[in-house]
């Protein structure tokens, strides 16, 4: 069986491993933004159907319409801690390169994500998520002084990493 994401193959080897999974999340577009883009593709619809008729208003929502599903699922966040590797995203470290990792609420994540941002920080955060974690790295060979990472389990995810 094929796995298509990074956590479902992730989580598919450690199935068949005697290995753990300590945290698994996967942070997908959520039902308001999706309303919203329906109303779009809806606007759209019109906008075309008006000047050149059903089928071609049909063909470019629904061009449209795939192309929002294929974007939904690329920029999908899977974050994955499983045998002293955390996976965000893209990007993997070794839990021995972790120094200190916060949750953060709200207000902090907000503050951290825009004013007080660091620009050599690796950023693995989606915009409609409020919450998440700092994580301090301690690679003298990586000039990325923290990760900022989104998750709707902030303190679960915190616990599990120090």
């Amino acid at each position: 069986m094929r796995y298509g994401s990074l956590a479902e193959r992730i989580l598919y080897l450690m199935a068949r491993s005697n290995s753990k999974s300590e945290y698994a999340e996967r942070i997908n577009w959520p039902s308001w933004l999706w309303a919203f883009l329906a109303v779009m593709v809806g606007s759209i619809y019109l906008t075309i159907w008006a000047p050149f008729g059903h089928l071609s208003a049909a063909l470019i929502s629904l061009l449209i319409t795939i192309c929002l599903i294929y974007s939904a699922k690329k920029t999908a966040l899977e974050i994955v801690l499983v045998n002293d590797w955390f996976y965000a995203a893209d990007a993997k470290i070794q839990r021995k390169y972790i120094k200190k990792v916060s949750a953060l609420d709200k207000k902090q994540f907000i503050k951290l994500r825009g004013p007080d941002a660091d620009p050599a920080a690796f950023n693995a955060t989606r915009f409609w998520v409020n919450t998440g974690v700092k994580i301090e790295l301690n690679d003298k060979k990586d000039p990325t002084p923290y990760w900022l990472v989104s998750s709707k389990k902030a303190k679960q995810l915190a616990t599990k990493l120090n």
